[in-house]
C-alpha cells in the first residue's frame, strides 16, 4: 500500500466516526428534547387552564360567560376522563361507558369550537346570544359527563351486608372447625 492508500482510508474512518458521532448526538438530543416536552405539556396545559379559570372569574358579561361555560366543560371532561382511566386500570367492570363518554367527548370537542367561535365575536350583542344558546347544550354535556361519573361510582359499589354477613358467618365456621381439629390432634399426642 502507498502513503496516499493509508492517508486516503485514514481519512475515510475519520468521517465515518464523525458521521456517527453526530447522529448519535442528533438522536440523543431529539430524545431529550421530547422527553422535555413530553413531561414539560401537562405543566403548560395546566397552566393554561388556570389562566382560563383566572380569565373567566375576572371578565364580566357575554365574554365572561362563555368563558365560565368553557371551564366547565373542560372540568367536567376532564374529571369523568380521569374517573374512566382509574376505573378501567383497576379492572372495575365499566361496560359501555367507554363508548359513551367517546361520543361525549366528541360533542364536547364540538361545543369547545363553538364556544371559542363565540368568544372571538366582536360584537357584545351577538355574544350574549351565543351565551344564552350555548349554555343549555354545554349543561347537558356537563350532566351527562357527571351521570357517567355517577355511573362508575353505582358500579363500585361495595358488598352488601347480607354477602358480608355471609363472609363473617363461614369465618365463624371455619375457625370453630380449626379449633375443634388442633384440639383433636393435640389430645391425640398425649394419649400416646
Amino acid at each position: 500500500m502507498d502513503l496516499w492508500t493509508v492517508v486516503f482510508i485514514v481519512i475515510l474512518v475519520v468521517i465515518a466516526l464523525v458521521v456517527v458521532a453526530i447522529v448519535t448526538g442528533g438522536v440523543m438530543l431529539s430524545r431529550g428534547v421530547l422527553g422535555l416536552v413530553k413531561k414539560g405539556k401537562p405543566k403548560y396545559e395546566s397552566a393554561k387552564r388556570s389562566a382560563l379559570k383566572v380569565r373567566a372569574e375576572s371578565t364580566s358579561g357575554p365574554v365572561g360567560e362563555i368563558l365560565r361555560q368553557r371551564v366547565s366543560l373542560q372540568e367536567s371532561l376532564e374529571a369523568t376522563r380521569r374517573s374512566l382511566d382509574v376505573a378501567e386500570g383497576t379492572g372495575q367492570y365499566t361496560g359501555k361507558l367507554p363508548s359513551i363518554f367517546a361520543t361525549l367527548e366528541q360533542a364536547g370537542t364540538v361545543m369547545e369550537h363553538q364556544l371559542l367561535v363565540a368568544q372571538q365575536e366582536p360584537d357584545l350583542a351577538i355574544q350574549g346570544v351565543y351565551a344564552k344558546n350555548l349554555a343549555g347544550q354545554v349543561e347537558q354535556i356537563t350532566q351527562t359527563a357527571t351521570g357517567v361519573r355517577k355511573a362508575l361510582a353505582s358500579a363500585a359499589a361495595p358488598a352488601g351486608d347480607s354477602d358480608l354477613q355471609d363472609l363473617t358467618r363461614s369465618l365463624e365456621i371455619e375457625a370453630t372447625m380449626l379449633k375443634n381439629w388442633s384440639k383433636t390432634y393435640t389430645d391425640l399426642g398425649n394419649d400416646q
